[in-house]
């Protein structure tokens, strides 16, 4: 039955991409426990436990595995540097068939990568994320993905002392040949179009922070260009930076994805133009008002300068005031809390922008 089982999973790669649904069976990854108990049965013998392991791990790793299990899986893992994050990769014999949920597509192959619930090397590891792919070919591509994405969550965290606003639930990025070249966020799924479209090391770190940002970051919409959602260039910007200042942050880039050598362009072209926007006009409804491309630029000006001024545990502050789907306006009522809140002696918002605290700051 077993045997049978591989069989099938393996059969389903050599059939077209575009499956019906029913060619794949609704499983469920079997729980750390269980997957223990297996990798146990495994270890004392026979051919039946190893191949119920194997079955297993095809159908899908679990949400939180313990750090002593990766050895006695059929994965191949490495431990991230700064302890950031492990990646687990099923071995290349296995299946791994997925369908993404947006486009119902069959992509075979598969990389996870984990975070520790702490800094402890013996914590157990909780899934962050999934990165989806057609061809072995671009399994570099998708360990590079895992891992930048694993070093951009980890800034965060050291940064503002916060986990992702959008929540901690895994998410899947899918790696698509076809499509235009690009990214786009559709619920907690990424997705990345045209792999081999040119793209510079530094345009690949913008454009998967920026996708990851919309998970990451509170959602500060309203806006007609260039995308209904700021938090996307927002966190973009804030994150690429925050890697800069990074004491180990362009080592680990340069370790974790490759060449950051193009930070100092991401600087010249996006930040540096948010910053003197901002200063050029300071507090502004009327600029609070734009939804236009500037408008945007303006807003993200503001949070790089709270950012500067009083440190990311300020705009921290400022993102857990916001309502769950904010407005710019929203943003700066919080943006003049935190500031206050931090002793800053310059104003950043207008005062008729400030509101009565709809919830308390940490003191």
């Amino acid at each position: 039955m077993f045997v049978l089982k591989l069989i099938a999973f393996a059969a389903l790669l050599t059939l077209p991409v575009m499956l019906p649904k029913t060619a794949l069976a609704q499983t469920v990854p079997a729980p750390g426990a269980a997957l223990a108990a297996l990798a146990d049965a495994a270890r004392a013998g026979g051919s039946t436990a190893k191949q119920a392991l194997e079955t297993a791990v095809s159908t899908g790793l679990p949400d939180t595995l313990p750090t002593s299990l990766l050895s006695t899986l059929p994965v191949d893992s490495a431990t991230l540097p700064a302890n950031i994050g492990v990646l687990v990769v099923p071995k290349p014999y296995l299946a791994t068939p997925t369908r993404d949920p947006q486009q119902d597509i069959l992509f075979p192959k598969i990389a996870y990568l984990y975070v520790p619930f702490s800094r402890s090397n013996a914590a157990p590891l909780r899934l962050f994320c999934r990165v989806h792919y057609v061809s072995p070919d671009d399994a570099l591509l998708a360990a590079r993905m895992a891992r930048l994405l694993a070093l951009a969550h980890d800034t965060l965290v050291l940064r503002t002392g916060q986990t992702n606003w959008g929540g901690d639930a895994p998410f899947d990025a899918w790696l698509m040949r076809s499509g235009k070249a690009g990214g786009e966020q559709w619920q907690r799924s990424l997705y990345f179009y045209d792999l081999d479209a040119p793209r510079s090391s530094i345009e690949w770190i913008r454009e998967i922070v920026h996708e990851y940002s919309h998970l990451a970051l509170p959602a500060i919409g309203g806006y007609k260009d260039p995308e209904y959602w700021a938090n996307g260039y927002l966190g973009e910007r804030l994150i690429v930076r925050w890697l800069q200042r990074r004491p180990d942050g362009p080592a680990l880039v340069t370790k974790l994805w490759g060449d950051f050598s193009g930070a100092p362009n991401f600087d010249r072209l996006l930040i540096a133009p948010a910053l003197a926007l901002y200063q050029k006009f300071g507090p502004s409804p009327r600029w609070l008002a734009r939804t236009d491309a500037e408008g945007m630029r303006y807003l993200i000006g503001q949070a790089l300068t709270l950012d500067d001024r009083e440190g990311a545990p300020a705009l921290a502050a400022a993102f857990a005031l916001l309502p769950r789907e904010a407005r710019a306006a929203d943003f700066a009522d919080a943006v003049a809390q935190a500031a206050a809140h931090y002793g800053s002696t310059r104003r950043l918002l207008p005062v008729a922008h400030a509101k009565p605290r709809t919830k308390p700051l940490t003191q």
